[in-house]
């Protein structure tokens, strides 16, 4: 197939836009979480009152890490050439399988365009370790299951 650049430079753009979801979505859940912190009064059952609290800050610290989180992954892509080509496997590259098609950049799991089905793996995930490095007609072991690499772009 010729269309990989632009499969791949729709996939980056899908990775940014759920990127940018995950953190709107955690910074709203901080700014709730933090609001019924600070709104919750102190009542006469002090214990409650305080694990209340402390169940909200431990969200707000949840939610902070997502952020942080999303931030990282979005600073490693901008740094990814999108139209770049490879001859191995390495962050950055489209991994056409005879299991199914990865992108080498963030994990953020399932991607579907145009009816068909996408990896976003990580270079440190496990299957993403098993790529790194590999050639086009090399072939990894996943969980006993061989997957043959049939081009790399």
């Amino acid at each position: 197939m010729s269309d990989w650049p632009h499969i791949k430079s729709q996939l980056y753009q899908e990775i940014v836009l759920r990127l940018e979801q995950n953190i709107q979505e955690a910074q709203l859940a901080y700014a709730q979480a933090k609001e019924s912190r600070d709104s919750d009064t102190k009542s006469s059952a002090g214990d409650k009152y305080e694990t209340g609290r402390e169940m909200m800050q431990r969200e707000m610290d949840k939610c902070s890490a997502l952020i942080d989180q999303n931030r990282h992954s979005m600073q490693i892509i901008q740094h990814v050439p999108i139209h770049r080509t490879y001859e191995h496997v390495d962050k950055g590259a489209l991994i056409v399988t005879d299991k199914g098609t990865y992108y080498m950049l963030v994990g953020l799991g399932k991607i579907s365009l145009e009816q068909k089905d996408y990896f976003a793996i990580s270079p440190e995930s496990p299957i993403g370790s098993l790529f790194l490095g590999k050639k086009e007609g090399e072939f990894i072991f996943l969980r006993e299951q061989k997957i043959n690499i049939q081009g790399i772009y």
